[in-house]
C-alpha cells in the first residue's frame, strides 16, 4: 500500500530523512523538529518539494520530556489519516524516538491504523521496521546521487570543476604506473627546480642549473600526458614544453595530482553500480565559506559522501587531519561519511591514532596492495 504520510525526526543529519523520503514516497510529509534543528528542516523541506508540496511542521522541546508528550499526543490527536503511516526514527534525539514510538503504538490502538515505526541501516540499505514487529527489513533505501546530498546539505558543486571519476577509468593504466613511478621520480627531483621559459609558445621549463630531465622525470611527463592531464608535449633532454588540457603544471601533477585523479580511476574501475557520482578536484560550495572549497575526491555511494584528501609531503602531521576533518563536516556532516587522507610518507603510530579518534582513514598510496585497500575502505 502506498504511504499516505511520512513522520520523521529531524536532527542536524540530513542524508536519512532524504533516503525516507525518496523511498516511501508519501502524499504528506511531516517534520518533527527542535529550535536547535531549524535549519536543517529548512533545507530538507525544500529539498524533497519535488515529493510532496504537503508538509507539516511539528515543534516539540527536546529538553522537556514531558512538554514533548503533551505536544505529540495533542498532534496524534488532530491527525487525520486514510491510509498507511511511516514515522522514520532514525534522525532526532533519543527522547524525541521514544516518545514518538510510544504516541504512534497509542494511536494505533485507538484508531487501528495501518502504521508502522521504521529505521535506516546504512549497512544493508534497508529500512528495518521497530513496530509494530521488529526486526523485519520491510523496504529497499532509495540511492541519492551526488548532487541531491549536496544540495541537501546547502552545497553544490562548481559545473566547471572536477574530473568525473567514469571519465578517469580509462586512465587507470598510465595512473598505476606514475604510482609505480612516484618514490623514483621524487628521489630524481630532489633539490631541483623546475623554471618556466617566458618566451615559449607553448609552455616551456627546464631545470634550473642547466641539468638534463632525468629518465624518470621525463617517463611521469609522458604517462601525465597519457592520462589527460597535457597535450602536444616536447622533451628534449634539457627541457621539455606541453599545452594544458586538464592541468597547467604537469610537474604539480607527477608529484601529487595523479593521486586524486587515481582515487576516481581506481573506484570507477571496480564500480558495482553502487557509485552515484564522483570527481576528482572537485570544487563545492559550502555553508560557512564566501567561496568554493575544493575536495581532492568527493563521491557519492551508498547514500554516504566519500572524501579523500590526498597529500604528497614529507612528513604528515596534525593540522592535515584537522583539515580534512573540518571539510568534512562543513560539506556533509561527520555520520554517513566516509573521509580518509591518501598520503606519500610513513605515517607515525601517534597520528594513526588521532586519525581514528576523529573518524578518519589513512592509507599510504605507495604500499603494494594501496588498490585493494583503497576499495576496502572506500566501498563501505
Amino acid at each position: 500500500m502506498p504511504t499516505e504520510v511520512l513522520i520523521q525526526n529531524v536532527s542536524s543529519q540530513c542524508i536519512p530523512n532524504l533516503v525516507a523520503a525518496e523511498t516511501f514516497q508519501p502524499k504528506r510529509m511531516i517534520w518533527v523538529y527542535t529550535d536547535e534543528s531549524q535549519n536543517t528542516l529548512q533545507q530538507l523541506q525544500q529539498s524533497t518539494q519535488h515529493i510532496t508540496n504537503q508538509q507539516e511542521i511539528w515543534h516539540v522541546q527536546a529538553r522537556d520530556s514531558e512538554l514533548m508528550q503533551q505536544r505529540l499526543k495533542a498532534c496524534f490527536a488532530a491527525l487525520s489519516l486514510q491510509g498507511k503511516l511511516v514515522f522514520h526514527l532514525t534522525c532526532g534525539t533519543k527522547g524525541m524516538a521514544l516518545q514518538g514510538l510510544m504516541q504512534l503504538a497509542m494511536y494505533k490502538q485507538k484508531h487501528g491504523a495501518d502504521v508502522s515505526a521504521v529505521v535506516m541501516n546504512p549497512k544493508t540499505q534497508q529500512f528495518d521496521m521497530l513496530f509494530p514487529q521488529a526486526g523485519n527489513a520491510i523496504q529497499a533505501c532509495a540511492q541519492l546521487r551526488f548532487k541531491h546530498i549536496l544540495a541537501v546539505h546547502g552545497s553544490e558543486r562548481h559545473k566547471h570543476s572536477g574530473r568525473d571519476m567514469q571519465r578517469l577509468k580509462k586512465y587507470d593504466a598510465p595512473l598505476s604506473a606514475l604510482r609505480n613511478l612516484h618514490k623514483p621520480m621524487m628521489q630524481a627531483m630532489q633539490g631541483r627546480t623546475v623554471c618556466s621559459i617566458d618566451e615559449s609558445a607553448d609552455k616551456g621549463f627546464y631545470l634550473r642549473g642547466g641539468h638534463d630531465l632525468p629518465k624518470v622525470v621525463q617517463q611521469g611527463l609522458a604517462l601525465a600526458q597519457d592520462c589527460g592531464a597535457i597535450q602536444h608535449l616536447h622533451m628534449t633532454n634539457t627541457h621539455f614544453s606541453f599545452q594544458s588540457q586538464a592541468c597547467d603544471n604537469p610537474i604539480a601533477y607527477i608529484r601529487n595530482t595523479w593521486m586524486e585523479d587515481w582515487v576516481g580511476a581506481v573506484l570507477a574501475k571496480h564500480d558495482d553500480g553502487q557509485w552515484h557520482g564522483g570527481y576528482s578536484s572537485v570544487k563545492v560550495s559550502i555553508k560557512t565559506a564566501d567561496d568554493y572549497q575544493e575536495f581532492d575526491f568527493l563521491g557519492a555511494r551508498k547514500n554516504h559522501l566519500v572524501y579523500w584528501s590526498c597529500k604528497n609531503m614529507n612528513e604528515v602531521k596534525t593540522p592535515q587531519l584537522f583539515e580534512i576533518d573540518a571539510l568534512r563536516d562543513e560539506v556533509g556532516g561527520r555520520d554517513f561519511h566516509v573521509a580518509g587522507l591518501l598520503h606519500t610518507a610513513v605515517i607515525k603510530q601517534g597520528l594513526h591514532i588521532k586519525a581514528k579518534r576523529l573518524g578518519l582513514k589513512t592509507l599510504q598510496v605507495t604500499v603494494p596492495d594501496a588498490e585493494e585497500r583503497l576499495l576496502a575502505m572506500s566501498c563501505l
